[in-house]
Formats: C-alpha cells, structure tokens, sequence
C-alpha cells in the first residue's frame, strides 16, 4: 500500500510543523516577557490568547497608557512593532512624526498632518480626504517648540530611524520597531508621551 506522502513531502511537512512549533514556542517566551514588564511597570497584562502578545494596560501620573505589539506580513518580508499610546487631549492638529524629523531636528521633510489632496485621474479631479500631507510652514515653530526640550532629554530615543510619534485628537503614541526588551524602555517612553502630553494640552499646535 501506497503511502499517503511521499518522502519529499513528508520532509516539508516537517519543516512546516518545525517552523510553527518555532514560533509558538517564541510567542509563549514573549507572552512571558511582557508579564513580567507589567509587574515591573506595575501595570496590567492582558492576555489575548495563545497565539497573540497580549497587551499590558497601566497608568502614569494620572494618565492611562497601553502597550500593544503586532507582527506585519508584507510582500516577501515581515516586521514587528510595538506602540505605546497614552490619553491625550488634543485640540489642535494632528501631527505625525518620523524617526529623521529629530535627526537631524527639526528636520521637515518628515513631520505630516492630515488633510486633503487633489489628484488628476484620467479626465475628472479626484480628491482623498484625511490623508497624510507634509506639514506646512506655518506650524513649523509652534511644532519646534513643542518638542525643543523634549528632543534635549530624550535625544537618543528620539532619534531612532525606526521610531514614529502620532499626536491625534485623543492620544499621543510612539511606535517603535521591534518587540519590547524590558521596562526600562517602557517608562522611558512613558514618560516621553506624558511629557508631550502635557505639552499639546496646554499649548496645542493651531490653524
């Protein structure tokens, strides 16, 4: 009787299976991690089964913060990263800003904002709302006032290529490249988004 795989079959079977018990293994090791980041932190760990991180949720001074991480699949390679939000009352606009705009700072080319664009598509004017615009000039000094002393005591961490800082209406957060490694990079940015915070409540950036 004919087995129901043929040898080189079984073989990629195998790998397959080996690849997958890899990465649940790994998982379980980075569920483990982040428990131990919260008791750190002395925050809350959020389990969303077996086959997610998970997140931990906490609060700093008053302000509630959440730190989440996802692996993302794209054409022929895969990223993981990791964003740390904390409420925020933002009154003016949204800013959205790259690791190079503090390398060096300010450096324009990479701080964005929301609005509209107007594209030609064949014959008839298309526009796409709320998208990703570069920041006008206009903002630029209340925006470099807004993280000129922060970019002095955070400097390294702000620097990072990989690193993003959102401010919208709601929240401010930082997303980084890459898992969380331990509590000391948490409570330093932590304590960066409160400090930002802090900065666009009482002194947003407006039209």
């Amino acid at each position: 009787m004919r087995s129901p795989l043929d040898p080189a079959q079984m073989f990629a079977f195998e790998v397959i299976l080996a690849v997958l018990l890899f990465y649940f293994i790994y998982l379980q090791l980075r569920r483990l991690r982040y428990r131990r980041i919260a008791e750190d932190l002395g925050a809350e760990y959020e389990s969303q089964g077996l086959f997610k991180t998970g997140q931990i949720a906490g609060s700093s001074n008053g302000r509630k913060y959440r730190i989440k991480t996802r692996d993302v699949a794209a054409y022929k390679s895969s990223s993981t990263w990791t964003t740390l939000s904390m409420g925020c009352l933002n009154k003016g606009i949204p800013l959205f800003l790259l690791g190079r705009f503090f390398k060096p700072f300010p450096n324009w080319k990479f701080a964005f904002t929301r609005g509209d664009i107007k594209e030609r598509l064949l014959v008839a004017d298309v526009v796409l709302q709320n998208t990703l615009v570069s920041l006008e000039e206009k903002y630029h000094s209340q925006v470099q006032c807004l993280f000129q002393e922060v970019t002095l005591v955070d400097s390294e961490l702000l620097k990072k290529r990989s690193i993003r800082v959102e401010i919208e209406r709601d929240a401010v957060s930082c997303t980084m490249r890459g898992v969380l490694r331990n509590a000391a990079i948490a409570r330093q940015v932590i304590s960066l988004l409160a400090e930002v915070a802090d900065r666009i409540e009482s002194a947003p950036v407006r039209q």
